[in-house]
């Protein structure tokens, strides 16, 4: 992201901007926006947690080596399998299989863990990472994932034959909020990360409240995934990011307020 902004020519500037994501993102993004001059309110949404329970992990983990594909659709994913795999003493880089990765955040979290990345989706969604993995007819795939993630790639993966291991490697959960939390201001607009971030808004946020904030605010969403369920929900989305990144955000809402 380019940071080359003067005080004078800062492209939010003025601009309120609801920032609802999880608990890690939110910070990041926030300073992002605020150093192009938006006024930030963050609202974290979503916590990551561990999983409810170890063993299908732990499983997976023990039997790493006999995997042809791990697909991991997050950095939080590589985070979790990183930390579990340190705690049970097991060797991620014994592995003789090929490792997707659903976007440049993600094979940058792996890459930083010595794990080498075969395959990125040329768009960074779920849904294109089984493309982007060739023929994988008879082939052991594992999917160490959240609890609540969307059931289309293994099932997509099933569909060309693969034999699909789906594990929970962390939970997404609603963030815990106060009543002295809850923003009481009038936003430009409110920014999503995940669908999990618009969905979980709907349940932290007082219903008078989320009401006035779906009719006065149009939404801006890392992706089409996202976007969708903030549709679902109410909201008007101006704002999809064709680069389903945090950057990929911030340079889409910079664009279409840099002659606003």
């Amino acid at each position: 992201m380019n940071d080359d902004f003067t005080a004078e020519d800062k492209p939010l500037t003025g601009r309120a901007i609801l920032i609802a994501g999880s608990e890690d993102r939110v910070p990041k993004l926030g300073k992002a926006l605020a150093e192009r001059g938006a006024h930030v309110v963050p609202f974290p949404t979503v916590a990551i947690v561990p999983p409810q329970d170890f063993g299908p992990l732990d499983d997976a983990l023990s039997h790493w080596a006999t995997f042809d594909w791990i697909v991991f659709t997050s950095a939080h994913g590589v985070e979790a399998v990183v930390k579990r795999a340190r705690d049970l003493r097991v060797n991620l880089r014994t592995t003789r299989a090929r490792i997707a990765a659903v976007g440049p955040v993600t094979r940058a979290a792996l890459e930083r863990n010595g794990l080498p990345v075969d395959a990125v989706p040329r768009e960074y969604v779920t849904d294109a990472i089984a493309g982007a993995m060739g023929d994988v007819a008879g082939k052991r795939v594992l999917l160490p994932r959240s609890r609540i993630s969307r059931q289309s790639l293994p099932e997509a993966l099933r569909t060309a034959g693969a034999e699909v291991i789906q594990v929970d490697a962390y939970d997404a959960v609603p963030a815990s909020r106060s009543e002295e939390e809850t923003p009481a201001t009038a936003f430009d607009y409110v920014v999503f990360t995940s669908a999990s971030s618009a969905e979980n808004l709907a349940t932290l946020m007082a219903p008078e409240e989320f009401a006035r904030l779906i009719e006065r605010t149009p939404a801006a969403a890392i992706g089409p995934v996202t976007a969708e369920a903030a549709r679902i929900l109410g909201f008007h989305v101006a704002v999809v990011s064709q680069d389903h990144t945090i950057e990929g955000l911030v340079d889409s809402l910079t664009k279409v307020n840099a002659h606003g």
